[in-house]
């Protein structure tokens, strides 16, 4: 009935030509290049739905038909594989037919009831039995969550009389799951549509249901528009605010688009909001019905401060768009936002990730001439690797002797070494071990880039184990331990703690010198530490689930085979997966300031695993952080628990004032609690040691300053000092004794600013001791000279009859 034309493309200087109409209508078999093409415009869903009958036959799928009224149009070398032109005519003719009726929005309710087959976390003998007494129907089903398998779910259903299971296994965090063999499917309503159509493998086609409940939220792939989705999108913060506040839980539920609220916030920019809902657990890793996360979107839509709040959250940089395997800084490079690409390379992403067609972000700068993209990417250089080849590299080893070196050290999952092929020159090989099983992969070479089946492009076999240990995209688990080769070597230390670098035989380098790296020297020449920290080696820790996070990454409880054989619980930090040079250095100085601090006051460091990753590993301070024990206990907590924590903060703070250590972080999230009555400093990511012959410290660098909790001084000047500390001190008790609350409430930071400048302060809580207002006050004088050191605080607390009944709990 309808006909189609397609029109070849001539090369101009400038950009591609279409021969014919300047007024096309284009139907893209790709659901992403709309989103790439700033020249395009969605028509209307009617002119869609006629689209979609003049497809070919051959044509599977139809995802979005677009139009433009400009003769020239940029289009990639995939894209003009992917689409139907249609001349104006064609188009007319079609429009002219008469149009089909627009479908009216079914109610939610009657799209729930298609698909409320799931029975919760039911037995397989009730499920049985709700089959049974449904009527035993061939093909009859029920879906329910598997009690072997948190994540997973169990299909059940009949067939010849009898009831069959099939597990339905979870791929991942999010919403994608497979039977058996069976496709991997993008949402558990997709699924069992898809066995709906047919048996596929089963042993028979999906029909009736035992109707119960439409599954989860976080198992679909299309949800219902909410409360929160509706206030993100309008950029309503205080309504956000309040629904986390309220306990909301539903933080991952998806709208029509199977787009989360995570989504909307990164596709509108709306950073505070976006800060909000990963702060309160939201998943930054979602796809969405399209296959876009919200890295792909916050880049597609030109924000890179948004880029830098979703990666600070964990967010996945390499994970791809389902259909193109474009990563996000594809479509940043492919728009030309020079400021998005600079904020993933510095968020150290690779450089030269691989789409499912070999496209490479700089190949899509240089086909659309972003002359500045082109530059970024092709001169970029990575950070230098943490891992050292003599850990884990075997020049002359083949697959099987591999497999007994594996056993031999214990087969555990994430043992890896890499070695030459034997069959192949030039080729290197990765084995990795996995549930007892040893993979290996092929580390192939192209233009001096490492690379591995189609992950990206690597400047070395180092970054490959760096970036590898990092996240597996594509292995069965990330690296986690290195099987170093028997080489001789004089080791002076015990494994378990490290006090000397190990030392070559043939000179007195460490093997960190030796392969070019900065060896961790923890010794300062300015204040009274000469200690080093003891190097804990990988194997005697034990990684657990993690407790928080820190400055640079996650911080994980676990235990440590210390020295003396005895197995500890033990804090351990790491660095977190995406994070550039400088803040290993960052965390290296962390490590510097803690190394010689040994009060009870501060939480106290055991060593450091240079992994890979880098790790630092602390005292485990099992009651969390102060703030989060005030806002769940708030009816556990006597007056004399907050004088007891003030004056044990002000006694710490005293001890890093003798150190000539400025802290610049103090408040309530950094102090952790070991008992109801015993309160530990912590968190030293931006603190420093004062030079001999200054009493402050400059910053000169920016970063994300806690503004709120910042003296007038180090918000105009970025001076730090022990009298900017003791104004973070005064914070610290507001929050204390307000219970919790944030303090300037939804004041942004340019408004807090204002507020200190006006000579105005924090209101002070209304059932405070008149005392610690009296503290409070004096810590807030607006000249630093005016407010009162620790010790003198301190002293206070321990003289001052008003405080007696603490006397016997400060030390």
């Amino acid at each position: 009935m309808y006909t189609s034309t397609t029109y070849d493309f001539k090369r101009s200087d400038t950009d591609f030509r279409f021969e014919k109409s300047q007024y096309l209508f284009i139907i893209f078999l790709n659901p992403y290049f709309p989103y790439a093409h700033p020249l395009l415009i969605n028509v209307a869903r009617s002119i869609k739905e006629v689209g979609q009958n003049i497809i070919p036959r051959k044509i599977l799928k139809v995802t979005s038909l677009v139009h433009t009224h400009s003769p020239e149009l940029c289009l990639t070398d995939h894209e003009r594989k992917c689409c139907v032109l249609f001349t104006k005519m064609d188009a007319e003719d079609t429009i002219n037919q008469p149009l089909p009726p627009l479908v009216k929005s079914a109610s939610r309710s009657s799209l729930d009831e298609g698909i409320s087959w799931f029975h919760g976390k039911i037995t397989r003998d009730a499920a049985e039995h709700i089959l049974e007494i449904s009527g035993n129907e061939e093909g009859l089903f029920l879906v329910r969550e598997s009690s072997s398998s948190p994540g997973d779910y169990v299909l059940s259903l009949i067939h010849d009389n009898a009831p069959i299971h099939y597990q339905i296994r979870r791929h991942g965090e999010d919403a994608f799951f497979s039977i058996d063999d069976g496709p991997i499917v993008h949402g558990l309503e997709m699924l069992i549509a898809y066995y709906q159509e047919d048996a596929q493998g089963l042993s028979t086609k999906l029909g009736q249901m035992c109707k119960a409940q439409p599954p989860p939220s976080d198992s679909r792939r299309h949800g219902r528009t909410n409360l929160l989705h509706r206030a993100t999108k309008e950029g309503e913060l205080t309504v956000v605010r309040e629904l986390l506040k309220s306990g909301y839980h539903n933080l991952d539920a998806k709208n029509q688009e199977g787009q989360t609220a995570v989504h909307l916030a990164s596709i509108t920019g709306f950073d505070d909001i976006l800060d909000l809902l990963l702060q309160s657990g939201a998943n930054p890793n979602i796809i969405d019905g399209i296959g876009l996360t919200p890295l792909h979107y916050a880049c597609i839509n030109n924000r890179p401060s948004t880029v830098d709040v979703l990666i600070n959250y964990r967010a996945n940089p390499q994970l791809r768009a389902t259909e193109s395997g474009w990563v996000p800084l594809h479509y940043a490079a492919y728009h030309g936002y020079t400021n998005v690409v600079k904020m993933l390379l510095s968020l150290n992403c690779p450089a030269h990730p691989r789409s499912h067609y070999n496209e490479t972000p700089s190949d899509l700068a240089k086909e659309k001439k972003h002359v500045d993209c082109i530059s970024l990417l092709t001169t970029h250089v990575p950070p230098h690797p943490y891992s050292s080849r003599s850990s884990w590299f075997h020049e002359n080893l083949d697959r099987e002797k591999a497999i007994q070196l594996f056993h031999t050290r214990g087969l555990k999952d994430g043992m890896f070494l890499v070695r030459r092929s034997t069959k192949k020159k030039n080729i290197y090989v990765l084995s990795v071990v996995h549930n007892s099983h040893t993979f290996n992969y092929e580390i192939q070479c192209k233009d001096k880039f490492y690379f591995i089946d189609d992950g990206p492009y690597l400047h070395s076999l180092e970054h490959i184990i760096d970036y590898y240990s990092r996240m597996a995209d594509g292995l069965p688990t990330n690296l986690l331990y290195a099987v170093a080769p028997e080489v001789t070597v004089s080791i002076d230390v015990d494994c378990h703690t490290n006090r000397m670098p190990i030392q070559n035989t043939y000179d007195n380098k460490t093997e960190a010198e030796e392969n070019g790296e900065t060896p961790v020297n923890l010794s300062s020449n300015n204040v009274e530490n000469n200690s080093r920290p003891n190097l804990i080696c990988r194997e005697s820790l034990k990684l657990g689930p993690p407790v928080g996070e820190g400055e640079f990454g996650s911080v994980l409880k676990g235990k440590w085979l210390n020295s003396s054989k005895v197995e500890v619980d033990v804090a351990i930090k790491t660095m977190r997966d995406e994070h550039m040079q400088s803040c290993r250095d960052e965390f290296i100085r962390e490590v510097e300031v803690m190394v010689g601090l040994d009060h009870p006051c501060v939480v106290k460091l055991l060593g450091v695993c240079l992994g890979p990753p880098l790790m630092m590993v602390q005292e485990l301070v099992p009651m969390g952080s102060l703030l989060d024990y005030i806002l769940d206990f708030p009816k556990d907590i006597s007056s004399d628990n907050m004088l007891l924590w003030s004056a044990q903060i002000a006694w710490g703070m005293t001890y890093l004032e003798s150190k000539r250590f400025v802290h610049r972080d103090l408040a309530a999230r950094n102090i952790l609690l070991s008992s109801a009555m015993r309160a530990k400093i912590s968190d030293f990511g931006l603190s420093r040691a004062l030079e001999n012959d200054s009493e402050y410290y400059r910053a000169s660098t920016g970063g994300r300053w806690p503004v709120k909790w910042y003296a007038p001084e180090s918000i105009n000047f970025g001076t730090f000092s022990h009298a900017s500390d003791v104004w973070s001190y005064g914070v610290t008790l507001w929050e204390i004794f307000s219970y919790g609350e944030p303090p300037y409430g939804d004041m942004n930071g340019s408004q807090v600013i204002q507020l200190l400048d006006a000579d105005q302060r924090l209101k002070i809580p209304e059932d405070c001791p008149e005392s610690i207002k009296i503290i409070i006050q004096n810590c807030w004088l607006y000249n630093p000279e005016d407010r009162p050191t620790f010790k003198q605080l301190y002293n206070a607390y321990c003289s001052d009859p008003e405080y007696a009944a603490i006397w016997d709990h400060i030390k």
